[in-house]
Parts: C-alpha cells; structure tokens; sequence
C-alpha cells in the first residue's frame, strides 16, 4: 500500500488557498489557538524513515533505523527510547531491526504523508499463527505532527472512524495504540498502486473505460457507505484511492473526516465536544468544494464534488479545472471540457457534480451513481428465514369414574382426533405464514429460494389438496425472477439476467415476458459483441498509431545519430580539404569511404562536390608551385578517378610565372614534364605581341635535346649533331616540325614554332633594350667573335631572360603569311648586320648557320 499524502501548512485559516505546482497536496491550515511552532514546514524526518546509504529502498529494508527529526543545530536525530531493536535473525545478517510493542516489526517505508509515516511490518502473532499474509501497515505520527494538540486524538479517531466503516471498498482498520510517546494505528496491507500514480501514468488519456468505471463504482460505494453513517470523507482525492490487485479500489485516509448529522450540519454534541478533525482544517486545493475552501461546515455534496474532479480524470486523464481551486475556478467562470467518450448521461452526471455551488450539485453519491449508471439494480442482501417454532399443545386427560371407562375411552379418542385436527390446522397456516414472509423478503438469493423450496414441499404434504396456493406462490416467484432479470438488463447485466431468466422458468414454465426478454437479451448480446468487436478493433488501431510512432520516433532517433555522424565526418573532411600543399588527400578519401558506409547516396552526391573543391584549391596552387600541385593532383586523381574536373584539370608549369621575370634566376624558368620522363626545353614567360602571355624557350634547341628526340623515335637516320650543349643546325625545317610534335605529345602543351612578331618582343624584351652580348662576327684586335657555335646557355640573358636571340644560330619564325623566316642574324653575320631587326627568307633547307626555339601558349 502506498501513501500520498504529502502536506502543506499554512498558518491563517483565512488566507486564500491557490493552485500550487502539486494540487494533489493536502493542506492543513492551522487556527487560532494553534502557536506559531504548532505546525513546522513538513520536510524534516517524519519519525520512522530509513537513514544512511540506501535509506527508503526496498532492496535494504532490513536497515530500517527510527529517528526524529533533524535538530536545528544539524546533528544525527538519537533513537527513540520507547521502540525496542533487535538483531535481525534473516540470511542477510546481523542487521538491525525496529519492533514495535514487540509484535510489529518494519520491513519497509511505504510513504510519507503530513500526519506521518506508513510503513509494511511483520505481525509476529500472525506469523506464530501461520498466517498465509501476515503483513500489515502501519501508520505512525510524525514528529512535526505530533506537535499539534490534537494530534494524538486524531489519529486514535481516523482507526475508530475506520474500523466503524467496515466496507470492502474502504481500508480495513485493526488497531489503534502507542509505545511511549510513539502513536501508531495498524491496517490491512495492501499491494498495487495509488490512482494518482496510475493517472499519471494515463495522462490526457485516463484509463480504459471499463477500469475506470470499475473504480468510480468502488469508491463510489464506499463513500454511499460512508455517507450512510453520516461520515464525509473531506479529503477525497486520487492520492487517497488505492487501487489494488485483486480486492478492487479503496478509499484510504479518514484522518479528517468529520461526522454530519442528518441535516447535513456537523454535530454540535458528542464526540465533537471533544475534539473535531475540522480543527485542523485539512484540506487539498484542487479537489475541495467551494464551500470548503470558505470554511463551511462539510455535507456529503463536498465529497460529490472531490468524487465527480476523481471521476472526470478517470475517464480523461487531466483534472476538470487544470488542479485549478473551486474558488478561484468559480471567479474564473472555468468550466469542464467535455469527454466524447462518455455517454450523454453519463456527462450529465460528472458535469452536476462538478457544480461550484451546493445547490445546483447532485445532493449524494447514490444520486450521482444513479445517474452514471442508469436505473439501480436490486439490492441484494443475505436474508434469514425465521421458521416459527411449532407450538403442540398439551393433550388433557379427564380422568373418568372406573365404571364409565367406555364412555372415556370414546370422549379420549375424540378430544384426540380434535386436538391432531387442530395442530395440523396450525401447522399448515404456520407453513403459509412461513412461506408468504420469505416472499416478502423477496432477496432472491439461491438460500432464500432453497428455503422456499422446502417451505413449499412441507406446505404440499401438510395440505395436498390445497394446489391453488402452490401455484400462487410458483406465479409469484416467477415473477419476482422476472422483475430481477428486467432489472439486471437494464443495468446492462447479462449473465445475471439470463441466470434470473433460468429460475424463473424454473418455477413457471409458461413464464409471461419471458420471451420478450430472452429477445432483448439476445439484442443485448448482439450490441455488446459488436461494441466489444468495436473496441477491439479500436484498440488494434491505437496499437498501430503508438507503433508506427514508435516507429517514426526510432526514425527520428536513427536519422538524427545518422546525421550526427555525417556531420563528424564532414568535419573531418573539412579540415582535410583546407587548401594549402599539406593537404591530406588521403585523408579526404577515408572521409568519403566513411561516409558511403553511412549513407552511400550523400557520399556519391558529395564526390563531385569535392572534386570541385579540390580542383579549385589545384588551380590555386598550381599558381604557386606546379611541381607539388601536380603530386596533390595525381593522389585526387586516383582516389576519384570519374570526376571530370580532376581528369581535365590541366597544370600549366609556366601558368605561375609572370612576363618578363625570366632574367631573375633560374626559379623563375619552367620546363615541362614529359611522359618518357624528364622535362623539355627550359622556358621564360614573356609579353607577347599584344600583350598576351607566351612560354618561350629560355634557349635555343640543343643537340642533346634533338638527339633525345632522334633516339626515341628513330626518325634521324645518320644525322650526325655534334655537342649537345650546342644550337641543333643541319637539320631541315620538316625535322624541327617532328620534333615540335614529339615535345608536344610527350608534354601534352601546343608547342610551335614562334610568329615573327611573337619572337621579336620576346628577343628585344618588347624592344625595351638592344641585346649587346652576341655571337656574332668580330675581328677587332686581339678580339675574336663568331668564329664557331658557342652553347646555348652561353651569353648575357636579355630582360625577359632570353639568351642567344641574337646571333650564334639563326631561328626559324614565321611571318605573317606564315612564310619561313630565319631572324636573329648568326655567327657569320657582321656586328653591324646581326640585330634583332635582322631578317631573311629561308627555304627549310638544312644548314649550319640556322636553328630554332620553341613556344607555346599558357594555361590559364
């Protein structure tokens, strides 16, 4: 059994009471005469609570140790004198036990409420007796609730109230007693749940009809019977419902129920002389009526009210008023929201008890459970049959003169066939008179018929010839049976319809209406089969609604740690893909396996996103270093070899070089990779004729270069090329064209011989400045120039870093009618002549004084 009676004190009577976070909270407002310690906010130890590690659990019950409440100055409660403690004799060791009055002994704290502690003991005496439950409940007073004055006379009336109220649907009361200054009251334990646990595990739901309706009928009667001895609850609430496993719902705490007379006024003599639970204005907000809140004397309508609020979360879920008080509900014009699953008499019914004002809410609990229910049924009660004691009266002798005997002997015998006459006289109307009170009582029950029966069988053998009485009596059981059973079907109760259906054909066969109700029940059959049919059906929708939320919910769930773990790798992946020559391509790569494991159509979405990525972050690089760019390529590459971005991204190792910068160093020169290996010409970026970027051989084309050439393809026959640091000569301009075509192959650039214009601006660095150290022909004292072919390196490089554009060879370019030029002048060229102006036609022919550079244009 479990208790939910968790208090709140408040000093002034008067003060208004408003809702609070928990509504269920019973509130004891104190009076007058009580002092300002009388009642210490609830919170300290109620007296016997478990202490120390795992204090309160079930699973360490056995370390129960009673204390009172913690002093002020912080230090450990000491033990109470008057409860006794002994070592426990379980398997679990020498652990100590509390026992009360040595017979009670705790097992474990139940709950704590504001008049005090419940715990689950073992009765002793019940277990010497072998009791198959000898378990009980034990309510004792706190200390902070000790403290009123009336504390003691409380509780000793609640166990006196309790035990006066011997009902099913009310917690049975055992005993009321104390040890030392410890006030206890033991109880019948219980096992289930309180309603309001049960509402809460039902919120905005309520619980299934029919159980809903199965506790509303418990209490119900309980308060009906409670009412019936002019005892009103005044504290009605969920948290005092406890709904058990196999005994049905009980009303627990008459701890402030308080006795009204007749007229509905609390008596005015008695016991409440003495002491009056009202005294300690207990109360809880949410479910007190109106007239309790503003001090008013209780009448069982109080109770309607807390029983309709109780009613109305049973079949919803939620409180009528949103645990809203009457008082300020009333001044609010509140008003309950319809339940649709209720018929409309039923709602009619909840909506009259939940009235604000006594006069217009239902007057009792049996009004109320009339109008729920429908039409009451029979009241069944267990009846007596008092036979009449036969009576036989006394025989008189006369005693006649000797010589008269004849005569005495005849006037004997007829005096007895008188008086026999007479005492079956009395006997049969005894017998009638037996027979029409058992009809009377009309209880119906089978022991009730049983004496009938035999009532009836001696009545017939006392009187066989009287037959019209028997069949009286056989019409008028019969009827009785009939009247029960039409009385039962519109209760809706079929089986014991259809039973009182049976005993009355047992007694009149030829039973009028009998047919007539045989029929209704059938249609009620019917009804309740598809009703049942309905809700089952109902039910297995809402099964599936709550599944496929449960479903979606998981959905969710998976999606949500789905999406967390792309994120992470997305992360990953983004510190990966920071743009610089540390990239980790590899990494990225393991980023995306990653993420096609999780969820392969984002990863296949994200591959050519990152292929764009990466291709940007190239041709940014390769502006700064071709070489690495080239090595980051080539590992993006194969780890997305379907992207066309990376398959096409085209690095240009001269795209970084800006024009004319050719003449600061050798960092400043590029040369293309070529796919037998090695790299091709050296070249220097240059301003072109209008303005346009070129890659110009930085020198002339060497032999070693042409050799290599010649060597790979085989296509020079026994060209002899001398030096390879030397200009290539003696070659035909159709071998320098094959040579053009292999070092583009190999390079995969447009490499060509260059425009007149363009070879111009690159040799006089866009006539900026005449070159001075050339190959040319010289004899001027003991100096001797162009006497033979000096290497290509060999020279003063230009502005644009051009070396040897003008004498040593002559070059091939092209004019504008792309007619062959050799320009430049060569060795045998004279100073005066040999100038970067200087020009003639050429056939192609090979000769020794004439070569050539390549170009190509840039990538940009």
């Amino acid at each position: 059994m479990v208790v939910n009676d968790k208090t709140r004190i408040v000093k002034k009577a008067g003060e208004a009471l408003s809702a609070c976070d928990d509504s269920d909270v019973t509130v004891f407002v104190g009076h007058e005469r009580t002092g300002a310690n009388d009642h210490p906010p609830v919170g300290v130890n109620p007296g016997l609570i478990p202490t120390g590690p795992g204090a309160a659990s079930e699973a360490t019950a056995d370390a129960t140790v009673i204390v009172d409440s913690v002093s002020p100055a912080g230090q450990l409660p000491r033990p109470r004198e008057a409860v006794h403690f002994e070592p426990s004799t379980s398997r679990e060791g020498a652990v100590t036990k509390t026992v009360i009055k040595g017979r009670f002994e705790l097992d474990k704290l139940l709950g704590v409420g504001g008049m005090g502690a419940v715990y689950k003991a073992l009765d002793r005496r019940k277990l010497e007796a072998s009791d198959s439950d000898p378990y009980v409940a034990i309510k004792l007073l706190n200390e902070d609730f000790q403290k009123h004055p009336d504390a003691f006379i409380s509780l000793q009336r609640e166990a006196r109230k309790s035990q006066t109220l011997a009902h099913p649907n009310i917690v049975t009361v055992f005993d009321f007693d104390r040890e030392g200054d410890r006030v206890f009251m033991t109880m019948e334990f219980l096992e289930g749940a309180p309603l309001d646990k049960l509402l809460r595990e039902h919120a905005d739901v309520g619980l299934e009809k029919e159980r809903a309706a199965s506790v509303l009928r418990d209490v119900s009667q309980a308060l009906i019977y409670a009412h019936s001895h002019r005892i009103v609850h005044s504290d009605f609430k969920p948290g005092n419902i406890f709904v058990t496993r196999k005994k049905g719902a009980k009303v627990i705490d008459f701890g402030i129920a308080r006795a009204v007379s007749e007229g509905g006024i609390a008596s005015k003599a008695g016991e409440k002389t003495i002491f009056d639970a009202g005294t300690l204005g207990a109360l809880t907000p949410a479910y007190a009526s109106l007239e309790m809140l503003n001090g008013s004397e209780p009448q069982p309508c109080d109770d309607v009210y807390a029983l309709g609020c109780v009613a109305y979360e049973l079949f919803s879920g939620r409180h009528p008023f949103g645990k809203v008080p009457a008082d300020k509900a009333f001044e609010q014009k509140l008003k309950p929201k319809r339940i649709r699953s209720l018929s409309r008499r039923q709602w009619r019914a909840i909506e009259s008890a939940l009235a604000f004002q006594r006069q217009q809410r239902t007057a009792t609990v049996e009004r109320f459970v009339q109008q729920f229910f429908g039409k009451r049924g029979w009241k069944w009660a267990f009846g007596s049959l008092f036979v009449a004691t036969l009576v036989a009266g006394g025989i008189g002798y006369t005693h006649l003169e000797q010589e008269n005997t004849a005569e005495q002997q005849r006037v004997k015998i007829e005096l007895e066939k008188k008086l026999q006459q007479e005492l079956l006289e009395r006997r049969i109307s005894d017998k009638r008179e037996a027979i029409n009170r058992l009809l009377g009582l009309s209880v119906l029950t089978p022991s009730w018929e049983r004496d009938l029966r035999v009532e009836l069988q001696e009545y017939i053998e006392l009187n066989p010839q009287d037959s019209q009485f028997p069949d009286s009596v056989h019409r008028q059981v019969s009827d009785l049976f009939i009247a029960a059973s039409t009385g039962q079907l519109t209760l809706g109760n079929l089986e014991p319809a259809e039973e009182m259906l049976g005993r009355a054909a047992s007694w009149n066969e030829q039973v009028e209406g009998a047919d007539e109700i045989r029929a209704q029940l059938a249609q009620e059959r019917e009804e309740l089969r598809q009703r049942l049919e309905a809700e089952r059906l109902a039910a297995e929708r809402e099964a599936e609604r709550l599944r496929q939320e449960e479903l979606r919910a998981q959905q969710r769930i998976a999606a949500q740690e789905k999406q967390r773990q792309i994120n992470l790798v997305l992360d990953d992946m983004e510190s990966a893909l920071r743009c610089d020559f540390g990239m980790q391509v590899a990494a990225v790569g393991e980023g995306l396996n990653r993420l096609a494991s999780i969820d392969r159509a984002k990863a296949q979405v994200l591959r050519p996103v990152v292929a764009d990525e990466l291709s940007t972050c190239f041709s940014g690089l390769a502006l700064k270093s071709p070489e690495h760019t080239e090595a980051l390529l080539k590992q993006a590459q194969a780890l997305l070899p379907a992207q066309p971005q990376l398959a096409q991204l085209d690095i240009d190792y001269c795209a970084h070089l800006r024009p004319g910068s050719g003449a600061r160093g050798d960092r400043y020169s590029c040369a293309d990779p070529m796919r037998s290996g090695g790299r091709g010409p050296e070249l220097v970026v240059v301003n072109g004729a209008g303005g346009r970027p070129l890659a110009v051989g930085k020198y002339e084309v060497s032999n070693a270069e042409f050799a290599r050439f010649c060597g790979i393809l085989g296509a020079c026959g026994d060209l002899d090329l001398g030096s390879g640091v030397l200009p290539v000569n003696r070659i035909s301009r159709d071998q320098a064209e094959q040579f053009i075509q292999w070092l583009s192959s190999e390079t995969r650039r447009n490499y060509r011989l260059p425009s007149e214009s363009e070879w111009f601006a690159a040799a006089s660095a866009n006539g900026e400045a005449e070159v001075s150290d050339r190959n040319c022909y010289l004899r001027y004292g003991g100096i001797e120039k162009g006497r033979e072919l000096v290497a290509t390196n060999t020279g003063t490089a230009n502005a644009f870093g051009i070396v040897n554009a003008v004498g040593n060879v002559q070059e091939w370019v092209l004019g504008v009618d792309q007619q062959l030029i050799a320009a430049g002048g060569s060795r045998q060229d004279a100073m005066s002549r040999c100038l970067v102006t200087s020009k003639t036609l050429h056939s192609g022919t090979p000769d020794e004084f004439t070569g050539f550079r390549v170009v190509r244009d840039l990538v940009r």
